[in-house]
């Protein structure tokens, strides 16, 4: 910036003025000279006295016709910018004695802002993962310094038109217990919901069902034909309707009042409906895990009934072998066994080779013989390993299957918990091992139930000296359901036991199951060994008339098939 007192040459502008550096005696030079200042000031005139900040801006000519205001604030601002520089007589900067001899590491200054800024993302992770953080319902808490330890009474607010409940606060004495609304205790939910069971008990529902003239004693399936637009899988929350019978009991509806009428008598319905659900629910986990106890298999059973409120039986037994009455004995002792290190179709003497020089499994392993033929795998006496092919049944199960409630009046059934191949191994058919005679005797009894789980080991013979009989005692293959076009087939399996009468009965799949697929056989299956026939074939050997006249006494077929042979047995 040019002065007055410059040299005096222009730039174009009458009122600006350009240094001629030529004239300029630098040993004359002083802090305050015109010259200095117009090099050293960095100053913004739009945001002038803000040049203590540093922010240095191109040094611009500044009109020589600028007030005395101006010259004043603008020397006051270098001086400012100055104040820690010194100059000595001359006019030479000097540094100050409190900064002689000190030195500036310019790269710890890096590092200390690059270890700032590290922590501070870490910071900032942190506090991301925090928020990301859910509050966990199923804890008792109030808040974070109260914690429920029990609810001690309840009242209807006329004037809030709230429900109230009487809260005693742990580590606090009873008198110090408060009255909360129903929305402070959302994280507290067994308590609450266990409170409200034990004030809505039988006592107090009756007098409710009867002020409403709602019957208590109604059957599972009159409730549920009354609540049919209810799914069973996604039934109304207990607690939402626990505090509607509270509102209904503290302020019961007048006669006039239909649509509140309607809607008390559907929540007592709907409550009814939930109490039995959760019971019901509550002996099917508990039949899941016995039979996954006892089965002892690699793929879990799953329990579900999403079609009415029936349970298992409770006289059901799950064994996870034969089971051998008195006077039977199961031999457990093969006579022979291979010699193969390794099993497969180009050895003659392997258990798993057939007489037209197949094999019983292919590499997979899948069944590759008709139902008819005999199964004999490797047993206890084979010099080959438990990975040989001709090893299946006696691995167990590796299906996952659920025992599900039909919607088609057939009961309980078994389906696919994930895509089955054709020939795959699906379970063995389990049940108590009788004589004869003790399955004439038991076959009245269940003819007369019309039902029955009797199937007679007849392979060897057609004396049939043994029956098998799930009624009571079986595991997963007990409910699986009848199908004249079944998706499974039954095969006779020798494995430890040699005698020829006492076979194991393995499940194959006959086809492609998909997923949620029912599962099924032919109650009547044919494994004559003499003449081996495929499910097709008996099928349709045995489709009778659909035109015929149902027989007194006899069990109808329910599979709906295009094949049914109408009858059972």
């Amino acid at each position: 910036m040019a002065s007055s007192e410059g040299s005096g040459v222009t730039t174009g502008q009458p009122n600006l003025h350009k240094q001629d550096l030529s004239k300029l005696d630098v040993n004359k030079l002083t802090a305050l000279s015109p010259e200095v200042i117009s090099r050293q000031a960095t100053i913004n005139i739009g945001t002038i006295g803000h040049v203590a900040h540093g922010k240095s801006t191109v040094v611009k000519a500044i009109s020589g016709v600028q007030t005395v205001r101006f010259k004043n604030e603008l020397e006051r601002n270098i001086t400012i910018k100055l104040e820690k520089l010194q100059f000595d007589e001359n006019g030479t900067i000097t540094w100050p004695n409190v900064l002689r001899g000190r030195k500036v590491d310019l790269n710890q200054a890096l590092r200390d802002s690059e270890e700032f800024e590290t922590e501070r993302r870490g910071v900032k992770r942190k506090l991301e993962k925090l928020r990301r953080v859910k509050p966990n319902k199923d804890k008792e808490t109030y808040s974070k310094e109260f914690v429920v330890e029990k609810i001690l009474a309840q009242e209807f607010n006329q004037a809030t038109r709230q429900l109230m409940f009487l809260v005693k606060w742990k580590g606090y004495a009873v008198q110090q217990s408060t009255w909360e609304p129903l929305e402070h205790l959302t994280h507290c939910t067994q308590l609450l919901t266990q409170f409200l069971a034990e004030t809505l008990g039988t006592q107090v529902f009756d007098k409710l069902c009867d002020k409403l003239n709602i019957s208590t004693t109604l059957s599972d399936q009159d409730l549920l034909d009354m609540l049919k637009i209810y799914d069973l899988s996604v039934l109304p929350d207990k607690l939402t309707l626990q505090e509607k019978l509270l509102r209904l009991i503290a302020t019961p509806p007048r006669d006039r009042h239909i649509h509140k009428l309607e809607e008390g008598k559907r929540a007592i319905l709907l409550y009814q409906l939930v109490l039995r659900r959760e019971a019901q629910l509550k002996k099917l986990r508990e039949f899941e895990d016995m039979i996954n106890e006892n089965a002892k298999d690699e793929a879990a059973i799953t329990v579900e009934n999403n079609a009415d409120l029936e349970c298992l039986p409770e006289s059901f037994v799950c064994i996870n072998d034969y089971l051998a009455t008195d006077g039977i004995v199961i031999p457990n002792e093969p006579t022979k066994g291979c010699d193969c290190k390794e099993c497969g179709p180009k050895l003659k003497s392997c258990c798993g080779r057939q007489p037209y020089n197949g094999f019983t499994y292919n590499v997979r392993p899948r069944v590759n013989v008709n139902p008819g033929a005999p199964i004999y795998e490797c047993n206890k006496l084979c010099k080959c390993g438990p990975d040989c092919r001709n090893r299946v049944v006696q691995k167990g199960r590796k299906v996952p299957l659920c025992i599900f409630r039909t919607s088609n009046g057939c009961g309980w059934g078994v389906k696919a918990m994930r895509k089955i191949h054709s020939a795959e191994f699906v379970c063995e058919y389990l049940a108590e091992v009788i004589t004869h005679e003790e399955a004439e005797i038991r076959g009245r009894a269940y003819d007369q139930e019309g039902r029955t789980y009797l199937f007679d080991l007849d392979y060897n013979s057609r004396d049939n000296p043994y029956t098998v009989d799930a009624a009571k005692y079986g595991n997963v293959s007990h409910f699986i359901n009848h199908s004249c076009d079944p998706n499974l087939g039954v095969y006779a399996v020798w494995i430890n036991c040699s005698d020829p009468n006492l076979p194991k009965l393995a499940l194959f799949a006959l086809r492609e199951i998909e997923r949620d697929e029912e599962v099924t056989f032919d109650y009547m299956m044919n494994i004559d060994p003499v003449v081996p026939t495929t499910p097709e074939k008996s099928r349709f050997l045995h489709t009778p008339d659909k035109n015929q006249v149902i027989q007194n006494g006899r069990n109808i077929c329910k599979c709906e098939a295009d094949s049914c042979r109408r009858y059972l047995f």
